[in-house]
């Protein structure tokens, strides 16, 4: 886990979305220490002072990591798994064999699908 000093990572999730907020959810009831800070995209000011906007957020898995670096995909996963118990195992799998690079394809093209299923049921679509 990383250093007590940093500060917590923060999640930016689609609320909405039922994968996303089942995911979410057992990943909350698993952060009991509350060292993640989750934030549901539909909440008023969720990505304020962070530099992306509603719909980049929608395309893809953020976290800002606990030493305020933007992390999107399979890297944020791997930070936020770091901090959650039963899960640290992946982030260092994913990590120290290094696959987060080789994973991304495969996670793009769930990201794509979701977005597109998401944004077409929303009158108007994302945005």
């Amino acid at each position: 886990m990383p250093a007590a000093s940093q500060s917590r990572p923060v999640v930016f999730y689609d609320g909405q979305c039922p994968i996303c907020s089942r995911e979410i959810a057992v990943y909350r009831r698993l952060d009991s220490a509350g060292a993640v800070e989750w934030r549901d995209l539909h909440e008023p000011g969720a990505l304020d002072g962070t530099g992306l906007t509603w719909d980049q957020a929608m395309q893809r898995f953020h976290c800002l990591d606990g030493e305020g670096v933007m992390r999107s995909g399979v890297d944020a996963f791997s930070v936020v798994w770091s901090y959650l118990p039963y899960w640290r195992w992946a982030s260092r799998l994913v990590r120290g064999l290094g696959l987060v690079r080789p994973l991304e394809p495969l996670y793009d093209w769930y990201a794509r699908r979701r977005y597109r299923r998401s944004c077409s049921v929303k009158e108007g679509g994302c945005g």
